[in-house]
Order: C-alpha cells, then structure tokens, then sequence
C-alpha cells in the first residue's frame, strides 16, 4: 500500500498538543487589541500544510489567529524588506516542522515575542541580543549570532574600522567576524587586532565589494560604509 500523501494535522505533528495548550493560555492573557497570534509558516507546501493545520487547531478552541511568512532567508531575492504584521498580533508561534531559525528571525525583526519548544532544563522566557547590521542606502539586516565581512576584490587594500571610537586598519583580504557576544556587547575578531569586545563597529573604509554572511550564509554585496550594533533583548523566547 503506498504511503499516505494526506497533510498533516496539528494533532499529528509532534508537539502540537503541548504547543496549543501554551497558545490558548498566553492567548488569554493578551490584551484585547493584540489578542490575535501570529502562526509562523514556512516556504514549502508541507510548511504551509502544517500552518493551516495549527491554525485550523487555534479555531476550533477559540483563538484568533493569522499566517505570517517568515522573513526571507539570506541569499533569496527579496531581503528582510517585508511589512509589519498586522498590529492585532500580539503573539507569534513557530509552527512544529519550521526551523527555528526562521521562525526566531522572523520575532526579532517583527518585535514579537515567540512562542517555541525549547530543550529540556531550560525554563521560563528569555531575552537575546540579536546583531543589527544598518547599511548604506539605509538597508537592514539582522543576524541572530553571528556576521562575516569577506572581501571580492582579487587585490584588496587596507580596510578601515571603529571600534566604538578607536580607530583601527587591518590589512584587506581578511575575514572579519562579528559575534554578539551577550552584555550589549560585540565580539569583533580580526587577525591584526585579535578579539575586541565594543558597543559597535563601523565598517568605515574599505576598497571594493564585501561579501556579508549572515549566520553563516551568504547574504549580498555591501559596500563601506556600514555599522552594526547590538539590539539587546530583541528576540524574545517564550517556552512551551
């Protein structure tokens, strides 16, 4: 017999159950104009399946709710550009299937707190800094731990770069690598300079294209100048 190809239900997917008892509780709690949850969905139509599912599970035991897409992954056409959700939504909630990556990007950027499984011994609600990268043109992007700035050109010269008010260059064709490294703080790592712990660093001055890695991916092109600092306690995790 072949295998089932009917889409999964929230009562199915591993989780679920834990995950909506959470949901209707906190929901509860919400005030009446953010009483909506926001339900995280993926790319693919399993993704989407698993959604509409919790979504489906949401209703029937009274609670509003509203499909929100993640926030594109780096590399894919389109950026982090998307609108804000809807100001009902008071509450996300990551979809069992989704990365949490995803989801956890998607919390940050939107300013809502996410409703997600942890692992076991962790307990209550938590607050993360998340890296904000602001750059030239006005563009965003954020990382949730780590940035690299990798240079394209075949012969690159000296970069320039403050470290909160110092001034520091390093020769080019070097990887620089930013970490938020918790206390509102940066760790910035560099071979010339070894680790700095700043508020914020300004890519100031460097010839030609850098390619930025967000979280360990290839996002786009930038070039200087740009700045990143930490947004303390942006992403804000509610246990299951």
């Amino acid at each position: 017999m072949p295998p089932s190809t009917s889409p999964p239900t929230a009562r199915r997917t591993p989780g679920a159950e834990r995950l909506l008892a959470a949901a209707v509780r906190l929901a509860g709690g919400l005030p009446v104009t953010r009483a909506t949850l926001g339900v995280v969905r993926g790319r693919h139509q399993g993704d989407r399946d698993r959604a509409g599912a919790l979504r489906a599970r949401l209703a029937e035991l009274g609670v509003l709710s509203t499909e929100l897409s993640p926030v594109s992954e780096p590399g894919e056409r389109g950026g982090s550009h998307h609108g804000l959700p809807p100001r009902t939504v008071g509450l996300l909630v990551h979809t069992p299937g989704v990365r949490p990556e995803q989801a956890m990007r998607a919390a940050a950027l939107w300013r809502l707190p996410l409703l997600i499984e942890w692992p076991e011994g962790v307990a209550g609600a938590l607050h993360k800094d998340v890296i904000g990268i602001h750059l030239a043109g006005r563009g965003y992007e954020l990382a949730l731990q780590r940035v690299d700035l990798v240079s394209l050109h075949a012969d690159p010269g000296p970069i320039r770069l403050i470290l909160d008010n110092e001034k520091i260059t390093m020769p080019g064709g070097r990887r620089l690598s930013v970490v938020a490294g918790g206390s509102g703080l940066l760790e910035v790592r560099g071979d010339s300079f070894g680790v700095r712990r700043v508020r914020r660093l300004r890519f100031e001055r460097a010839w030609g294209a850098h390619r930025l890695d967000v979280d360990g991916v290839p996002v786009r092109e930038v070039r200087a100048p740009l700045r990143m600092e930490t947004d303390p306690g942006r992403l804000h995790l509610v246990r299951v």
